[in-house]
């Protein structure tokens, strides 16, 4: 699942400490929602991945230089992809 791969980007580069704030934080919702995803197999809703990718454009686009922008860059296009192919 996308989110798992963009969790522990965001874990190893220290931007997120647990599954809490980045439900809270990144995905939008309750702090058990991203453990919910993982544990029932329900795909992420919409808003969800809207709200993620949003933040990993800003991320990406913060203007500091360092190597995480073009990672952030890369997430932020499959996320919104993902958003995309919900739409159809």
């Amino acid at each position: 699942m996308i989110l798992d791969e963009v969790f522990a980007f965001l874990k190893d580069t220290g931007i997120t400490r647990s599954h809490a704030t980045f439900s809270t934080d990144f995905l939008g919702y309750s702090p058990r929602y991203y453990d919910y995803l993982r544990c029932s197999g329900a795909r992420p809703s919409l808003r969800c991945l809207l709200k993620l990718a949003m933040c990993l454009q800003d991320m990406a686009r913060d203007g500091r230089g360092t190597a995480n922008e073009g990672a952030a860059d890369a997430f932020a296009q499959r996320v919104m992809t993902r958003a995309l192919m919900r739409c159809r």
